[in-house]
């Protein structure tokens, strides 16, 4: 197994299990190892995979509280609270249009999922699955384990199906069948707006055809992180412990603009885009701006307004 980024990132931090929340409305931590987000309305939703929780903020306020997790450790609260739950490494985050919040914990190798009551049940199991991503139908959850497969599961509790990885740790297959190709260590996945579904990870980016189940290179690029944005464009983020950057690209692989120096280096609260020298671990497009989340030097949520020139932070 290819050792995965999630892994090294987290080793770069202290490991430290933080106190169980207690109360109605417990206050969220700041970030400490944010790997994921995703927005729905005027919330954020956060998968902090040092703090061992999911985190919820007021987009506008900046205010958060913990929708998932006590801090600490394991794998418990099935059908319960999920506020009373233990997770060890939530790892991605997707949203149906139900309001169910589905995430992956790498570490204990489960996909959970809470409902809008905030009751928390697993719904399916793979060893260091990381990426997931909802078809543009609703229909279908695909999921990523870093051990060479690609899954999916039709939605709301669906058998699991595989669709890529032949067992092998490498990419082999191109122009045949998906479910015959090998795979090195996919760290993500990410439907586009035809159902095509995209597969990030060591090496080019690579695409399994919605129609003929045909897996191929779909950009020549290196990608840990994919995000489908809903002009067609995609956001590609790469790079290691030292530093990573984000490219913007259109639907033919031309970049359309970056961010980061591939380095690392302490900034402050506004960061031109020039020397912005850090490790993101997503992007989510919002109205007039993307969001970013910054995994090294200073764990936070950044903030990019569309033809700006600057990187703000929005929740430190």
């Amino acid at each position: 197994m290819r050792t995965s980024l999630l892994i090294l990132l987290a080793a770069a931090f202290t490991v430290a299990a933080c106190a169980a929340a207690s109360g109605s409305k417990p206050p969220a931590p700041k970030p400490r190892l944010p790997y994921d987000m995703v927005v729905r309305g005027p919330r954020l939703y956060v998968a902090d995979g040092l703090r061992h929780q999911i985190l919820s903020y007021d987009l506008k306020t900046g205010r958060g509280v913990v929708l998932a997790g006590t801090g600490r450790t394991g794998t418990s609260g099935d059908g319960g609270p999920a506020r009373k739950a233990r997770l060890t490494e939530p790892t991605e985050l997707v949203l149906d249009e139900a309001g169910n919040l589905y995430f992956s914990d790498v570490n204990q190798g489960r996909v959970r999922r809470v409902d809008p009551a905030g009751t928390i049940t697993t719904v399916a199991r793979l060893p260091a699955v990381a990426g997931l991503s909802i078809d543009p139908t609703g229909s279908y959850l695909a999921m990523a384990s870093i051990e060479g497969w690609i899954y999916r599961m039709e939605l709301p509790t669906g058998p699991l199906e595989r669709l890529a990885g032949s067992g092998t740790s490498e990419a082999t297959g191109d122009g045949g069948p998906a479910i015959d190709a090998g795979l090195n260590g996919p760290h993500d996945v990410s439907y586009d707006a035809q159902g095509n579904l995209l597969i990030g990870g060591p090496g080019n980016v690579r695409r399994i055809d919605a129609a003929t189940g045909t897996i191929d290179v779909a950009f020549s690029r290196n990608a840990f992180k994919i995000v489908a944005a809903s002009d067609g464009t995609f956001y590609f983020l790469s790079g290691d412990v030292n530093g990573g950057t984000i490219t913007h690209v259109d639907a033919n692989g031309r970049a359309l603009q970056s961010v980061g120096t591939g380095r690392m280096a302490r900034h402050g609260r506004r960061t031109p885009l020039g020397r912005v020298s850090f490790n993101p671990s997503d992007v989510e497009p919002v109205a007039g701006a993307i969001l970013i989340s910054e995994a090294r030097p200073s764990p936070s949520i950044r903030r990019l307004r569309n033809g700006g020139s600057t990187l703000t932070t929005l929740i430190p």
